[in-house]
């Protein structure tokens, strides 16, 4: 992750059919992992049927939320366990901030402000984008954990 400018896109200065195809709500549909090894998997951290949230509004906001819904239920909401706390923590992920995209290389680069991982304020995340019918693909930008070549999360537009 690389420290985010403080000059992000303005609407005004996007191609209107990107700018009008990415703004809006999107609900996860899938994530995959393809490996070093030939194998493809969803993502550890959300499972097979990951859910999660994905929004884009003028000017340039974001915010995503993900998680996997196989999480147990606690025992108590006031109290949780730390290992209670420890599995929402390592199935949950959520951050908001800013973004800018690069229409050139077709990527989007998320400036995180808040986040579940503390450590992730103030850096941005970049995504390379697609439109596949009214899907939008995210391919998350190198670096990636050793071992994954490749790391697509698809998005379906989330309607009225």
């Amino acid at each position: 992750m690389s420290k985010p400018h403080n000059s992000p896109s303005k609407p005004g200065d996007l191609p209107n059919a990107i700018r009008e195809r990415l703004f809006g709500v999107w609900r996860l549909v899938s994530t995959e992992q393809r490996m070093a090894d030939g194998t493809c998997r969803p993502s550890r951290k959300f499972g097979p049927n990951g859910v999660g949230f994905l929004f884009y509004s003028h000017p340039n906001h974001m915010c995503a939320v993900l998680v996997d819904p196989r999480r147990a239920p606690w025992k108590s909401e006031d109290d949780p366990t730390p290992e209670e706390l420890r599995t929402t923590f390592d199935h949950f992920n959520a951050y908001s901030g800013t973004f800018e995209i690069d229409p050139q290389e077709s990527s989007v680069a998320h400036y995180i402000e808040i986040g579940i991982v503390p450590n992730e304020t103030g850096e941005s995340a970049k995504r390379y984008y697609k439109f596949v019918d009214e899907q939008l693909i995210l391919r998350v930008a190198p670096p990636l954990p050793d071992g994954m070549l490749e790391y697509t999360l698809t998005w379906a537009r989330v309607t009225s």
